[in-house]
C-alpha cells in the first residue's frame, strides 16, 4: 500500500523533545471529548479481560460452600481440589508458548476476540459437565482463553490510550478483577437458596460466559494498535488513528505528528537491531533489568498472600471458627464489593501515586496487615475459636489487607508492559502470564496442603516473603511514570538512548536542514532518502 503524503516540517523542531511538550490542554474532564469518549468504550474490550479471572475465583469459593457442589463432585480436597483450580492454571500454560507469536503476527484485537470465545466455549462446558473429568478439561479451556485475551489486553491497552490516560488505562485491568469476583460472589451467594439442585452450581458456571460475550462484540469495533500497523507497514492506518483519536481529527496536530515521528523513528530502529528475539533481554545491563521486573512482577502479585483469599477463603473462615454457609458466602460477597471500591480508587489514581511508590507502599501495609492478621490467628487458636469478636475482627483485617493489594495490583499490567521496548512487549506480556501462571500452581497445591496441615503458622511464610518483595521493589525499580512509551527506555538504557526523534539522527545519520527544505514527503519515506546519504 502507499504511504501517508504527511506533511510535517521539519523535523529538526522535534530535536530534544517529549511528548508532554505537544500534548493540548483539555479544560473539561475527558469523557465531554467525543474521540476519547469512543476510543475508551472501545478499548473496554481489554479493560474487561480479568473479569473473567475474578468471576472464576469467586464463584469457585463459593462453590466450595455451596454443598450441592461438593457432594456432586466427592468432596475434593487437597490435590483434587487444587486440580480442579489448577485447570485454568494448566490451560493458561498450554496457551503460553503461543501468545507472542500470535500477537505480534496478527495484532493485538484479533487475539481478545480469539481468547473471549474459547472462554465462552469453556464456560459451557463447565456448566454442563457430568463428572469430575468434564469439569477439569473445560477449566483448561477457560485458562487457554484467559490466557491469550489477557496477553493481548495490556499491549492494546497501553499502544492505543490517549497519551494523557495511558497509566489509568492500563491500570484499570486489575481492577475488572473484583468487579467479576463480586458478581460470582452475588451470583452463589443466590442460587445457594435453590436446595439440593445442581442448578446451585451450575448457573454460577454458565453465566461466566456473559462478560466474554461483551468483550468479544467489542473488541470487533475495536482499533487496532497504532504502533503494531507500524510495524507491519501500514503507516497510513496508524497515522489515521492518531488523527481520529488522539487529536478529534485534527490532521494538522502537533501531537499526531510528533507521535507519529517518534513510535516510527523508535520501532525502525528496533527493527533495524533485530531486537525481537529471546536473546535480547540478556544482551544488555538495560535489558537484563527489564527481564528481571518481568518475570518478577507477576510472581510478586501471585506470592503475596492474595490467592489464600482469593481461592480458600471457604478454608481460611472454617479455621477461624465461621463455619456457616451462608455466613461464608456473605464475607466473601462484601469482600468482593470493597475491592472494587478499593481497587478503582486507587487505579484511578496511579499517575499521582506513581509506579514505584504505589508497589512499595502497598507492599509494606500488606505485610503489616498479614502480620495482625497471623497474631490474631494464633490468638483464636489459642481460644478454641469460641471469640466471636477476635473473628470478626480477623475478618476485618482480611479487609484491610485486601485494599491494600489493590493499591498495588493496577500497577503490575501497567508497569510490565510499559517498561519493556515494542519489539518485546508480546514477549514482555507472555512473561507475565507464564510465571505469574507458575507461582499459581505452587498456590493452589501447597496452600490448601499447608493451610490443612499448619493453619495459621503458615501465614508466617507470607509475613517475610512480602517484605522481601519490598526490599526488591526498593533497589530495582525505577520510576516510569510521566514518560511517553518510547521515552521510557531512557530510564534503563541511559540519557544517550535512542528514542524518539533522537533516535532518527543518530541512526540514520539524518540531515536535518536539508530534509526540511522537502515538501509534502511523508516521514518514512524521508528516512529512507537520509538512509542514502543525501548531500
Amino acid at each position: 500500500m502507499g504511504l501517508p503524503a504527511i506533511d510535517i516540517g521539519d523535523l529538526s523542531r522535534f530535536e530534544g523533545k517529549t511528548l508532554n511538550d505537544y500534548m493540548p490542554v483539555h479544560e473539561k474532564f475527558w469523557w465531554h471529548y467525543p474521540y476519547i469518549r469512543k476510543l475508551n468504550f472501545m478499548l473496554m474490550c481489554a479493560m474487561l479481560t480479568q473479569i473473567t479471572s475474578g468471576f472464576d475465583g469467586s464463584m469457585l469459593n463459593g462453590l466450595q460452600s455451596l454443598s450441592t457442589w461438593t457432594e456432586y463432585f466427592g468432596h475434593p480436597k487437597g490435590g483434587k481440589l487444587g486440580s480442579m483450580t489448577n485447570g485454568v492454571t494448566y490451560g493458561v500454560l498450554i496457551m503460553t508458548p503461543f501468545v507472542s507469536t500470535i500477537c505480534d503476527r496478527w495484532g493485538r484485537r484479533l487475539p481478545i476476540s480469539i481468547g473471549s470465545a474459547t472462554i465462552i466455549v469453556g464456560a459451557v462446558l463447565q456448566g454442563a459437565a457430568q463428572a469430575y473429568p468434564m469439569f477439569v478439561v473445560a477449566r483448561f479451556l477457560l485458562g487457554m482463553g484467559i490466557c491469550l485475551s489477557g496477553s493481548a489486553a495490556p499491549l492494546l491497552l497501553i499502544e492505543c490510550a490517549y497519551p494523557a490516560q495511558r497509566g489509568k488505562m492500563t491500570s484499570f485491568i486489575e481492577p475488572a478483577w473484583p468487579i467479576g469476583s463480586f458478581v460470582a460472589a452475588a451470583i452463589t451467594y443466590g442460587t445457594f437458596h435453590m436446595g439440593t439442585s445442581s442448578w446451585s452450581w451450575r448457573i454460577p458456571s454458565l453465566l461466566q460466559c456473559f462478560f466474554p460475550i461483551v468483550q468479544c462484540v467489542l473488541s470487533l469495533f475495536s482499533p487496532e494498535s497504532p504502533r503494531w500497523l507500524i510495524m507491519k507497514d501500514r503507516h497510513e492506518e496508524a497515522y489515521e488513528f492518531f488523527v481520529r483519536y488522539h487529536a478529534g481529527g485534527d490532521r494538522e496536530s502537533e501531537m499526531v505528528k510528533f507521535q507519529m515521528a517518534e513510535v516510527t523513528a523508535t520501532l525502525e530502529a528496533e527493527r533495524a537491531a533485530d531486537s525481537n528475539s529471546w536473546s535480547t533481554f540478556f544482551k544488555t545491563k538495560g535489558m537484563r533489568h527489564r527481564f528481571l521486573i518481568a518475570t518478577f512482577v507477576p510472581a510478586m502479585m501471585q506470592l503475596s498472600g492474595n490467592a489464600i483469599m482469593s481461592y480458600y477463603l471457604s478454608r481460611v473462615l472454617t479455621n477461624i471458627g465461621v463455619t456457616d454457609q451462608q455466613e461464608q458466602l456473605t464475607v466473601n460477597l462484601a469482600g468482593t464489593a470493597w475491592g472494587i471500591v478499593t481497587a478503582y480508587t486507587f487505579a484511578s489514581q496511579v499517575d499521582r501515586i506513581g509506579r514505584r511508590k504505589g508497589f512499595l507502599f502497598g507492599l509494606i501495609s500488606m505485610q503489616v496487615s498479614y502480620i495482625v492478621w497471623t497474631i490474631m490467628s494464633a490468638v483464636n487458636q489459642e481460644r478454641g475459636f469460641n471469640n466471636r469478636p477476635l473473628a470478626i475482627g480477623i475478618i476485618a483485617v482480611m479487609y484491610i489487607y485486601q485494599g491494600f493489594y489493590h493499591l498495588t495490583a493496577p500497577f503490575a499490567p501497567t508497569y510490565v508492559t510499559e517498561v519493556v521496548p515494542y519489539s518485546l512487549r508480546a514477549k514482555g506480556s507472555m512473561l507475565y502470564q507464564l510465571c505469574g501462571n507458575i507461582v499459581g500452581v505452587f498456590n493452589n497445591y501447597v496452600n490448601p496442603i499447608a493451610m490443612d496441615a499448619i493453619q495459621w503458622k503458615y501465614y508466617i511464610v507470607y509475613c517475610v516473603w512480602i517484605g522481601v518483595e519490598a526490599v526488591v521493589v526498593y533497589f530495582f525499580f525505577p520510576e516510569t511514570g510521566g514518560k511517553s512509551l518510547e521515552e521510557i527506555a531512557e530510564v534503563f538504557d541511559g540519557p544517550d538512548a535512542n528514542v524518539g526523534i533522537h533516535a532518527i539522527a543518530l541512526e540514520r545519520d539524518y540531515d536535518v536542514e536539508k530534509m526540511a527544505e522537502i515538501e509534502h514527503v511523508d516521514l518514512v519515506e524521508k528516512k529512507l532518502v537520509a538512509g542514502e546519504h543525501l548531500v
